[in-house]
């Protein structure tokens, strides 16, 4: 029988942070007086409604005489056995953003899902995470960046959730169009300037522009990471579980990023 012990729990950390594993004893040694500092609540519950554990993480600044709103904070947990013992394993990436950005700039200086989505998704975690309401509907759950990629800047994603029915997983890549009005359909890749990767192949104004450009997405398992990135010169690359599957097609500048859950996909989160 799986148990877990129950949370909340409380870790101090300091800037900069590379944090695998704190104890109680290891907090004040490692704080320093001209160290930045806040503490870590992690609360585990129940949701009797889906039968899922639900892990929430919340961060309060400790230092009163410096801002707390250039913190960002990315807690992830997984659950795996480890010599026929359960073990919860918890990943906390803390990102310091400049202190004269604006709070404009700093949201939007963040890759998150954009607002405007398919009827088939709902977002979580301040955007970062896109869910999939119905699992019977195969389609309907297309996500986009809220921005247009940089220049060599990777949207990534972890495959959080999936099922096994059809055996067909994600789809990803980039639109010319600005989700805030843009016709969002059942599946992007029929649009013109549409450049997706689904198989193993790219997609586009609903054809198959190329095939074996890389890895076939329907083998991704939890956990699995799969970016797409626009360079420089333009080319534009698929990359799973951080391997660069080379360049697969020309894309102009400025582009978004999209996403669908498709199929057997459930939930996705955006990866720093």
């Amino acid at each position: 029988m799986n148990s877990f012990p129950l949370l909340p729990i409380a870790i101090t950390v300091t800037f900069p942070l590379l944090l695998t594993a704190v104890s109680a004893g290891d907090q004040c040694a490692s704080a320093s007086e001209s160290g930045r500092s806040f503490t870590l609540s992690v609360d585990r519950k129940l949701d009797a409604a889906t039968g899922d554990w639900i892990r929430s993480f919340t961060a309060q600044n400790t230092d009163s005489e410096k801002p707390s709103d250039d913190i960002v904070l990315h807690a992830t947990h997984s659950n795996v056995q480890c010599g026929g013992r359960n073990v919860v394993r918890l990943e906390v990436v803390v990102r310091e953003l400049k202190t004269n950005m604006s709070s404009m700039e700093k949201w939007t200086s963040l890759l998150k899902f954009h607002r405007r989505h398919g009827k088939n998704v709902v977002l979580l975690e301040d955007g970062r995470t896109a869910q999939k309401l119905d699992q019977a509907d195969v389609h309907n759950a297309v996500t986009f960046t809220n921005r247009p990629l940089r220049n060599d800047e990777m949207f990534e994603v972890r495959l959080e959730k999936k099922i096994k029915k059809t055996n067909h997983v994600l789809g990803i890549g980039v639109v010319t169009y600005t989700p805030d009005d843009v016709e969002i359909l059942p599946e992007m890749h029929v649009r013109n300037e549409t450049w997706m990767m689904k198989h193993a192949n790219l997609y586009g104004n609903g054809k198959n522009l190329k095939s074996n450009i890389g890895k076939n997405l329907d083998t991704l398992e939890v956990n699995d990471r799969v970016g797409v990135m626009r360079r420089a010169n333009g080319e534009l690359h698929f990359f799973i579980n951080g391997v660069d599957q080379g360049s697969a097609a020309v894309v102009p500048e400025g582009v978004y990023g999209v996403l669908e859950l498709w199929h057997d996909a459930n939930r996705a989160r955006i990866v720093y």
